[in-house]
């Protein structure tokens, strides 16, 4: 066996150990597992399995039962779980197992709800599809030709992920390109590469490399760690013009707007889903894919700080580094490379520092004038709800800066326990549990008005 055939095995063995776990798992629910919290009608929807078998989470669906209870029921019954992949797989250790909701499943079957509600005529699985990771494969190889869009005030992650991707297909010999809104900030700088073009240069090309060989316009658009149409901002044209539309996002709040929709909330970062993907496909990772896939994990995780940190996501940062991933230039770049201006920002923001509901939420601004007189861009402005969040006592933090456009931009972190994405919902933005955001076209008086009243009954509620 050559080493192009062992990469191969190797790259589907998680996959292949996943599927022999999930079948000992159903047949036990099916046939021995008796606690009260599987009465209902459960179903192992997949697993996911490293390489090397130490570690498996287990995804579950469910009817009429509780998700936490079953989720317990799990965990009591794990010792007896384990014993019985052992004998029955033949291994002499079994994985360490965790047990998780299907949220992409459960998310589709709340879509479907809602539709069948609203009984909208037009609206239906012809607009947009909740798919399985099983389906991308699918889905990409039924083109040759991509256009990769990263969001509007673009991270780490939907960069990174964008890049990566199309890297990778351009090794196999396709036609990739990532189309952003506007210039990549200067911390991800390093990530920039010849197929990273604007809208206006997708436009102009658009008729000589977006053709099929009849003359045909046929390729996918693949919106990268977002889903609302409202993100590409000035990219919509370009974007809607494509055959079809796919949706790569981790974000627990995206709403599907593609043709086919994977969303996955348990992904620490949409890098982690495209690492994956690569390798269940075999395809290429290069160092420069390596690094840029590593970039979004990085920041997305902060630094692997964030509670969406999981054993998996420190698995895949090896895979990453092994392909050659430039994690000492990453790093040098985002965290260890600012301007003095960004101090400056720092301490003009703290004099309008605003601590309250009894020292669990702190909240400060940054005007555009007081931007242009320090002569500070928007990279001056990024990590300031992270400085405010590490306060103590404090559980929830947000920074508002406001734009030149005079829209407020707001960035929301919290420390335990508080759920930010819900509260950046109520202003029409989203995220995660723990960091998220929105943008308003109120004034800033009138934002930090509202965020403060909120918070401060929301605090008080759920206090713990």
């Amino acid at each position: 066996m050559n080493a192009a055939d062992m990469k191969k095995r190797h790259s589907h063995r998680g996959e292949r150990i996943g599927e022999e776990i999930r079948r000992v798992v159903s047949d036990l629910l099916a046939r021995e597992l008796k606690d009260p919290a599987f009465d209902g009608m459960i179903s192992i929807s997949y697993v996911k399995a490293t390489d090397d078998a130490s570690f498996a989470t287990i995804y579950f669906t469910s009817l009429g039962t509780n998700d936490k209870e079953i989720e317990l029921g799990f965990e009591k019954a794990k010792g007896y779980i384990r014993n019985e992949i052992s004998r029955k797989l033949g291994v002499r250790r079994a994985p360490d197992l965790r047990f998780k909701v299907d949220a992409a499943e459960r998310y589709g079957q709340q879509i479907d709800e809602i539709l069948n509600e609203l009984d909208l005529p037009g609206k239906g699985a012809e607009d947009f599809r909740i798919v399985s990771f099983e389906d991308l494969s699918g889905i990409i190889n039924a083109y040759e030709r991509y256009l990769v869009f990263t969001h509007i005030h673009m991270d780490g992650d939907t960069f990174g992920a964008a890049v990566a991707f199309a890297d990778s297909m351009r090794e196999i010999g396709r036609e990739a390109w990532v189309v952003v809104g506007e210039a990549p900030p200067r911390t991800l700088e390093l990530l920039k590469t010849g197929f990273v073009i604007d809208a206006d240069q997708a436009l102009s090309n658009a008729e000589t490399w977006l053709k099929d060989e009849d003359g045909e316009q046929s390729f996918l658009s693949i919106a990268m760690d977002f889903a609302e149409i409202e993100r590409l901002e000035g990219r919509e044209e370009i974007f809607l013009s494509a055959t079809e539309s796919l949706c790569i996002d981790h974000h627990v709040t995206s709403k599907p707007n593609c043709k086919y929709n994977y969303i996955e909330p348990e992904a620490a970062a949409t890098s982690e889903i495209v690492y994956r993907l690569l390798k269940k496909d075999n395809l290429p990772l290069t160092e420069r894919a390596a690094t840029a896939l590593y970039v979004g994990i990085v920041t997305d995780t902060g630094r692997f700080q964030y509670s969406n940190t999981t054993p998996e996501t420190h698995m895949i940062a090896s895979g990453l580094l092994e392909a050659g991933a430039d994690f000492t230039s990453a790093y040098r770049e985002i965290y260890q490379n600012i301007k003095a201006e960004k101090l400056f920002v720092q301490s003009a923001m703290l004099n309008t520092l605003d601590i309250f509901a009894g020292g669990k939420a702190a909240m400060a601004y940054i005007l555009n004038d007081t931007l242009t007189k320090l002569e500070a861009g928007e990279d001056e402005t990024d990590g300031m709800s992270e400085i405010l969040r590490s306060i103590i006592g404090v559980e929830v933090s947000v920074f508002l800066k406001e734009r030149p456009d005079g829209k407020i931009k707001a960035s929301m972190r919290s420390k335990e326990w508080f759920d930010v994405a819900a509260l950046a919902s109520e202003f029409d933005g989203g995220g995660h549990k723990r960091a998220a955001g929105f943008t308003s076209e109120l004034t800033m008086d009138e934002v930090c008005k509202s965020i403060k009243e909120k918070l401060t009954v929301q605090l008080a509620e759920k206090g713990q």
